[in-house]
């Protein structure tokens, strides 16, 4: 009697996150390239907002990254402009959650970024709504980047071994 069912496959699926976000708006005149860890260990964001491909670039690292994990998908956000005493503009992307199937994979996808602008204690008005909202509509890839530390790292200590 032959069994016609499928046979489960013994092959692991791949369950791989990506570290490397690359977006703009349709635009082009927002640019954002997001890496969750560099070559030192910490996350990366460049921003360009501005024609393109004149439009100046804005190095994020460490630190100057928030990055909130929700159930909506991953807010992270960076501190663009501070005053003291007038406020701050802030610019922040939600990134969804992305498996990817292996690490050669890519992942094209759709997000909103959010400019806000918040008051600070001497602007006026003082009382009301204290941010307002600039939603830009992006596209992108997410992809697994490989580090070549590791294999440096580990070849250097063979030698030095």
């Amino acid at each position: 009697m032959a069994n016609n069912q499928p046979k489960a496959s013994n092959q692991p699926k791949a369950n791989i996150r990506p570290n490397r976000y690359a977006l703009r708006s349709d635009d082009g005149t927002t640019r954002v390239e997001y890496d969750t860890t560099s070559l030192l260990g910490q996350p990366t964001l460049n921003l360009s907002q501005g024609p393109s491909p004149t439009g100046p670039i804005r190095h994020f690292s460490g630190s100057q990254i928030r990055a909130v994990s929700t159930e909506i998908g991953t807010l992270v956000s960076v501190t663009t402009q501070m005053s003291v005493d007038t406020g701050s503009t802030s610019f922040g992307v939600l990134i969804p959650a992305i498996t990817l199937t292996s690490v050669s994979d890519q992942e094209a996808f759709e997000t909103q970024a959010v400019i806000t602008s918040h008051t600070g204690p001497n602007s006026f008005p003082q009382t009301g709504v204290h941010e307002k909202y600039q939603f830009i509509p992006l596209k992108g890839e997410a992809s697994f980047v490989l580090s070549l530390v590791a294999p440096v790292m580990q070849a250097f200590s063979k030698a030095a071994g």
